[in-house]
């Protein structure tokens, strides 16, 4: 009999009680070394199989299927790790940081449930309760192999500490060549079987010194698998494109050349991917033209262009530097519309009555030229009547009719229920060495921006309704879900803490909360309360509507040149218009959405992090440099131990632990919007104003810790009194390293 069905046989007895490795090897009479090693191999090779699950307090025993979930792990940055499901029925489960097993970040693992006991801080922690927790029991498919750390060096080996702050351990490196100590690197992981073993791996790339400047990005990206760079292949392919238009390209495009067209885009854009134009309808009302980069055109499906668009997904706009989608040889010259020469576009022309009525729409394929480049700034001058915004008259003109116009599309669709939200940004701005100079809320021209937002939005529902209309053919859609039940009550529950005395339940309850808030010093909080409880949007095959925009149909087709699902809707648009089969089916569509939503997801992400670790520099700097002065925040979450608080000037969000505000002892109450003493008496709420001070920068981590001001804790000079001994009146010892008594 084998090994492994020795071991089998005697678990599945009808009388066997879960034994521990020891005592496993006691009942099965294996008493050599060699024995007790193989059967420790052989119980971890029967685990990772599914055939055995290790128990509570390391007992082995036959797994509970019942019992068993499966999921994504999600490391928590103080140990531990959250398991996200793959049955979305199921609810999300804790694992504590001595059940991981053998699991890394972002595997897909399987795990036991079982009820641990537990008690929670405050006047109720004598008492313990039960909550459900789990406990990894096998991997099912390892998602991380290599790593980004930064290399250091023992007296007799070198290690790699992890940038992720959720990554179990240190990696342990054989050899690492001639790469100096304190340099970041990527590491290629070796196989980890055994949780008592290090973890172990290669150096594949030496990245440079931790602090050189842009290093801290590019580990980034590399932790996440992207490469800026595009392979060898795929720029020869793109250089082959000429930038001339062929008299292939040419044919069946509508010539818009001699129209009066015209782009506005933020100063630092390089690729303009989007023009508009303003003329009479000859039915009246206006005819407003939405013309698109022909992305489609040079970018053919199957080609080496294509697949790395693909696995892109979309650009990256991160705090130094942009990773596109696509080489800039397409990005910014032959699709970017550029003023004063020829573009292919897809074209949008949308009849609009006087008050902003849509009253119908055409698409068609086309070639423009591109008569003026505009900036956000420029247009927002010239509405505000100032001179000194350099646009030729011609386009001034254009302007002057284009405002009113789309003041009106914009009132009609907030009328009919489309939320309208402003969220705050900020203006990071680097200097030389990649640290930041400055952080200022970003200034963007309001109204030119939303001027732009809503013809793109325009175009992009027209587009949605077609590609609809043509029932019996697959399209992609942008779709945002409405809350559900309990999104809503706890949406509900934090806007009448702020008082806000509304029950959302609709768009219209949203919007009479947003004009309740407005002009208070409630709205930012007010919004992020509402924004956290939404339901990501994403792409599906399924069109389901927008909720944040009420619209029935929406896609995405405004962006080819830095998001493919534009791209596809162009190519289904354009099969469309030619009366020819789709290339795409419904399985097709709905691989290409779920590989979007990802990409997109991660790409929010790393854009996330880079400003993040650029924010927590400055932070770092500002405090070895004792210049942690005051800053005036508003608590915009709260947790158990403490207070989220955020910076509205630099968008930093930092905790202020209970227990750093020595002056009372504080707890949360049950609905996590209200902070208490132990009288009862509130002392903070959620969207209160808060002067806070930095308190320390977790580097590592990627955590800031605030106090509040006048709480910071300074070190005493006095000495601390010790208390002399009762009986022999010498001294007290507080050392933790006692001298034991001797045993009599």
């Amino acid at each position: 009999m084998s090994f492994d069905n020795q071991i089998i046989d005697f678990i599945k007895q009808p009388n066997y009680l879960p034994m521990k490795q020891h005592e496993l090897a006691q009942a099965l009479g294996f008493t050599s070394k060699g024995q007790r090693t193989e059967l420790r191999h052989a119980l971890q090779d029967l685990e990772e199989r599914g055939l055995i699950s290790c128990l509570r307090k390391n007992r082995w025993g036959l797994p509970d299927k019942s019992n068993l979930i499966q999921g994504t792990v999600r490391m928590l940055p103080k140990g531990g790790a959250v398991l996200i499901p793959l049955n979305s029925e199921e609810d999300e489960l804790f694992v504590g940081a001595k059940n991981m097993g053998l699991a890394y970040p972002n595997d897909i693992v399987e795990a036991e449930r079982y009820h641990a006991e537990w008690s929670s801080r405050g006047r109720s922690s004598g008492s313990s309760q039960k909550r459900s927790e789990g406990r990894i029991v096998r991997i099912l498919e390892r998602r991380t192999h290599q790593v980004v750390g930064i290399l250091k060096k023992a007296r007799y080996h070198c290690f790699v500490i992890v940038d992720d702050p959720g990554f179990p351990n240190s990696v342990r490196i054989a050899d690492p060549g001639e790469i100096e100590k304190d340099h970041k690197v990527l590491v290629e992981l070796d196989p980890w079987n055994d949780p008592y073993q290090s973890i172990t791996g290669t150096i594949k790339e030496n990245l440079g010194e931790a602090s050189a400047p842009g290093v801290d990005v590019d580990c980034l990206l590399k932790a996440a698998g992207l490469d800026e760079a595009f392979p060898d292949h795929v720029l020869n392919e793109a250089k082959n494109i000429p930038e001339s238009i062929s008299d292939d390209l040419m044919n069946g495009r509508r010539d818009l050349r001699k129209e009066v067209i015209f782009t506005i885009d933020p100063e630092t854009a390089r690729d303009f991917d989007d023009a508009i134009s303003i003329d009479p309808h000859p039915q009246g009302g206006w005819r407003l033209g939405v013309h698109i980069a022909d992305v489609s055109a040079y970018v053919t499906p199957g080609s080496a262009l294509d697949h790395e668009a693909y696995k892109r997904g979309n650009s990256i706009y991160l705090v130094d530097r942009v990773v596109m989608m696509l080489p800039t040889e397409l990005t910014t010259k032959i699709c970017s519309l550029n003023p004063d020469s020829d573009h292919l576009t897809h074209s949008v022309y949308i009849h609009l009555s006087a008050d902003g009525e849509r009253l119908g729409y055409e698409t068609f394929p086309a070639v423009i030229h591109s008569q003026c480049r505009m900036t956000y700034q420029q247009v927002q001058q010239h509405m505000e009547g100032e001179n000194n915004h350099n646009i030729p008259e011609l386009i001034q003109r254009k302007l002057s009719i284009l405002y009113p116009l789309i003041r009106e599309v914009r009132q009609r669709r907030i009328s009919q229920g489309s939320l309208e939200i402003n969220t705050p940004d900020v203006e990071i701005k680097l200097n030389d060495k990649g640290e930041v100079a400055s952080m200022v809320p970003r200034s963007e021209a309001k109204e030119a921006y939303q001027l732009i937002e809503d013809c793109m939005l325009l175009a992009n529902r027209v587009v949605a309704e077609k590609l609809m209309g043509a029932t019996d053919r697959p399209a992609l859609y942008r779709i945002h879900e409405e809350p559900d039940e309990e999104q809503w009550t706890r949406m509900a529950m934090e806007l009448n803490a702020l008082g806000i005395p509304v029950l959302p339940r609709s768009r219209k309850e949203l919007n009479e909360a947003f004009a309740l808030a407005a002009d208070t010093p409630t709205e930012y909080t007010a919004l992020l309360a509402i924004l956290k409880n939404f339901k990501r949007a994403e792409y599906a095959s399924r069109q389901v509507g927008h909720f944040g925009l009420a619209f029935e149909d929406y896609t995405h087709f405004t962006s080819p040149i830095r998001r493919y699902p534009d791209l596809v809707v162009h190519r289904l648009l354009k099969s469309l218009e030619n009366s020819k089969s789709p290339t795409l089916s419904k399985i097709n569509i709905e691989e290409i959405a779920h590989h979007c939503t990802e990409t997109e997801k991660k790409a929010d992400d790393l854009e996330k992090k880079s400003t993040e670790r650029k924010r927590l520099d400055f932070y770092n700097n500002l405090l070895k440099r004792g210049k942690s002065s005051t800053f005036n925040g508003f608590i915009v979450g709260i947790k158990k131990r403490g207070m989220i608080i955020e910076l509205p000037d630099s968008l930093q969000r930092g905790m202020v632990a209970f227990k750093s505000i020595r002056s009372d002892w504080l707890e949360a109450d049950e609905t996590l919007t209200r902070v208490e003493n132990r009288d009862g008496v509130i002392r903070y709420k959620l969207g209160d104003p808060l002067e806070v001070m930095i308190a320390k920068v977790d580097m590592e981590r990627s955590l800031l810790d605030f106090c509040v001001a006048g709480e910071l804790k300074q070190k005493s000079n006095r000495k601390r009194r010790v208390e002399p001994d009762q009986r022999s009146g010498r001294p007290k010892t507080h050392s933790k390293h006692r001298r034991r008594r001797k045993k009599r």
